[in-house]
């Protein structure tokens, strides 16, 4: 039955309380050592963003070591303690954790399940149970002092998990468990852990457990056995999985201890015993006194079963059944692991790739350079949409009919971006070569198809020496993802981005107050965490990499070109792994996943809108056009340019943001709000795609291109290699 005479549980004095106070004077004028870091602890709590509970402190006395400590009140104490937990344990799992009472009898490998599950706040209460007094002999394996000498090992335990956690309530059962007491012992609990060394006791404990429906979980050191008995879920299991038969424990318990030997082995599986324990088996009573037992073995042992203990609690499948955590065997299979290459994680934000730096010279002859230069045009996840037929005295661009459009190209309109971009380099390229034509738009009714001609570049003779001015510039064009510098946007700068919009007949806004670039901070990081959690969006978003050595590499985007810092780089693993995201997801977290773009976005001198007049496939080529013409002046004068779009960039209705992410069909309708009340997007109008500038190092390298998107009229398999 419980122990009320030895000290083991702390004395709680509350400061709101006048008689709690009149103890802690006493205790101070009889010499007690009082420590106060309440302050400490206050700050901790503000530092979660949590409203400090309206409680009073307490002192904590503890009278084995006459010492008391200022502590926060019980809501406050156990929400500091167990912040650590998240999110491996939620606050839904922890509260639930809260309210089980585990017993433990045997204290040697039951004091470390029982620290370990105090240590977690994975009880609500603890009982434990044990005879014995703790001997010099057993501080190989136990964590105490010789101070405790001679005291029982309940109570030792019990102690330290008060110095642990003053507010857990501990039993102590200083007679342990025998046939009298079994049923008291087992009321009211949620899971019973068997560390005892009696066997009979060990049979006792499950037949009292079968009998109340309780869960069993018991751990034997050697090779890390762990047994678990879910008598809850079936009160007909025999225990120990049937190994023992049919004896009970009345007749177990007349058994010597030789005659109790072939029971025992039946429970350890004498093939599966480590050699060093067979061999010092045969050895109990001649050189050794009893089984050997390491320190290491012991804290494996309540490590394992207080996962078990909280896997059970928490309504995880955890069946009846026995399986090994064998260190040894661990250690013997260690292996050394592949070394992956560095990569940076992929931007959340629908980028628009660089065109590549051909390989060799750029073509001399006329018709081949406004090509090239044409399918460097920038794209979504550089999939370089178009399709170009070339005729003696005209290039027709259409979309291709590959790839399919990805989520996020809504309407197609990422693919007419890209292919607005593109009839742009052509006519840079044709008037630097003195070749250029008219350039003719088309809008042919709805969304657009592939094969569907939507534009005309005439090849001619004439030039114009604007256009051709940015040749050199549209060659260089690049993606740079690099970190930027802020710095106050000069108004030359200015005045170059505007201009080339205005070479182009198109509409922008350049937004450099730090306020409005904080808000789209917030925007962009948001958007890109709904892309890392949505899983479709998520899957299209991995599938634009192209890896070291990637079979395809001509499109999508290459991880070594995204230019990130050595901490991202290492998350890459991580961030792309669907398990973590997918929990993300569940707890509603995953702020940092946005934290990348927030910081680019914030380091970022300012950001360019493109807009379109109006919302169809012409107006979206157009606005392509604005976008690469925006962009090669903006790196002609030392900016680095990256696409920083959101997921919902292209999105017209709610019908869209429901098609994008049902799940998160709120969130983007907010921030679609949001983004146009800062860009003040012209009514009627729409977004072409939204760049952030500024100073930063050169970019690591190009995205390369397909030598399949062009070809000439009359002949499918006359393809014009592409550069790169």
């Amino acid at each position: 039955m419980p122990s009320e005479d030895i000290p083991c549980a702390a004395l709680l004095l509350a400061e709101d309380l006048e008689a709690d106070m009149d103890v802690l004077d006493r205790l101070r004028r009889d010499g007690v050592d009082l420590r106060d870091r309440l302050d400490d602890q206050r700050a901790g709590l503000a530092a979660l963003g949590d409203d400090l509970p309206d409680e009073a402190p307490r002192w904590t006395y503890y009278p084995w070591s006459r010492i008391a400590v200022r502590i926060l009140g019980p809501a406050g104490f156990d929400r500091l303690r167990l912040d650590r937990n998240r999110n491996k344990i939620t606050a839904d799992e922890q509260a639930r954790l809260r309210s089980a009472k585990v017993g433990v009898v045997g204290l040697s490998v039951g004091y470390a399940v029982a620290y370990t599950l105090a240590l977690e706040g994975a009880c609500g209460a603890l009982r434990l149970a044990d005879f014995d007094e703790l001997e010099l002999s057993n501080m190989n394996r136990l964590p105490v002092s010789v101070t405790d000498l001679g005291v029982n090992k309940a109570v030792i335990a019990a102690r330290r998990i008060a110095e642990l956690d003053p507010y857990l309530p501990v039993e102590v059962w200083t007679d342990g468990v025998t046939p009298d007491t079994v049923g008291a012992f087992c009321r009211g609990l949620d899971v019973v852990v068997d560390e005892c060394d009696s066997l009979d006791v060990k049979l006792l404990i499950r037949t009292e457990a079968a009998r109340r429906r309780l869960p069993v979980v018991m751990h034997t050191s050697d090779r890390g056995l762990l047994d678990v008995e879910r008598f809850d879920l079936d009160g007909d299991l025999l225990p120990f999985h049937g190994l023992l038969g049919d004896i009970d424990p009345e007749t177990l318990q007349t058994l010597s201890t030789r005659d109790k030997v072939p029971y025992v082995l039946r429970l350890l599986d004498p093939e599966e015993i480590s050699a060093r324990m067979a061999a010092s088996m045969l050895e109990v009573g001649e050189s050794l006194e009893t089984w050997p037992q390491l320190g290491a073995d012991v804290g494996l042992g309540g490590v394992t079963v207080s996962a078990a203990v909280r896997g059970i609690v928490l309504g995880h499948p955890i069946a009846s059944g026995r399986g090994r955590v064998d260190l040894d065997r661990h250690l013997d299979a260690l292996d050394v692991p592949s070394v992956h290459p560095e990569a940076p994680v992929p931007s959340a934000a629908p980028e628009v790739s660089a065109g590549a730096s051909p390989d060799g010279e750029t073509p001399q002859d006329p018709l081949e350079a406004v090509i090239d230069a044409a399918i460097r045009a920038p794209s979504g996840g550089n999939a370089q949409p178009w399709s170009i037929v070339v005729e003696p005295d005209r290039l027709t661009f259409a979309l291709a009919p590959e790839p399919e459009p990805v989520l996020m190209d809504l309407h197609r309109r990422g693919s007419l971006v890209a292919l607005g971009a593109a009839l742009h380099n052509a006519r840079v390229a044709a008037a630097n070569h003195k070749i250029l034509g008219p350039a003719t738009v088309l809008d042919p009714p709805g969304e657009p198809e592939p094969g569907v001609p939507l534009a005309h570049l005439e090849l001619g003779s004439d030039t114009d020496p604007d256009l051709a001015a940015y040749h050199s510039g549209m060659l260089a064009r690049e993606t740079n993802r690099s970190p930027g510098d802020p710095h106050t946007v000069t108004d030359d700068e200015l005045g170059a981005i505007h201009a080339a919009a205005r070479l182009v007949g198109g509409r922008i806004e350049v937004v450099t107050g730090s306020d409005d670039i904080a808000r789209l901070a917030e925007i962009l990081a948001e958007s890109d965490r709904v892309r890392y959690l949505d899983g479709r969006l998520r899957r299209e978003m991995v599938a634009e990499l192209r890896w070291p050595d990637d079979p395809d590499p001509d499109s999508g985007i290459e991880v070594d070109s995204l230019g990130l810092d050595t901490a991202e780089a290492a998350m890459l693993d991580v961030v792309l792994r669907d398990d973590a995201l997918d929990l993300l997801e569940e707890w509603g977290l995953g702020r940092g996943l946005g934290r990348m773009t927030r910081d680019r976005v914030l380091g970022s001198a300012g950001l360019v809108a493109v807009f379109t007049e109006g919302r169809s496939p012409a107006d979206y080529i157009r606005g392509g056009a604005v976008v690469e013409s925006v962009w090669i002046a903006a790196q002609e004068i030392g900016l680095a340019v990256q696409p920083v779009s959101p997921v919902f960039l292209y999105a017209d209705t709610r019908s869209d943001l429901e098609h994008l992410s049902p799940k998160h069909v709120d969130d983007l309708d907010v921030l679609r709000q949001e983004l146009a009340a800062v860009l003040e997007v012209p009514a009627g109008g729409g977004l072409a795609l939204l760049l952030r500038f500024g100073r930063a190092s050169v970019a690591t390298m190009r995205s390369r291109r397909r030598n399949d998107r062009v070809r000439h009229a009359g002949d499918v398999d006359g393809l014009i290699p592409a550069r790169g």
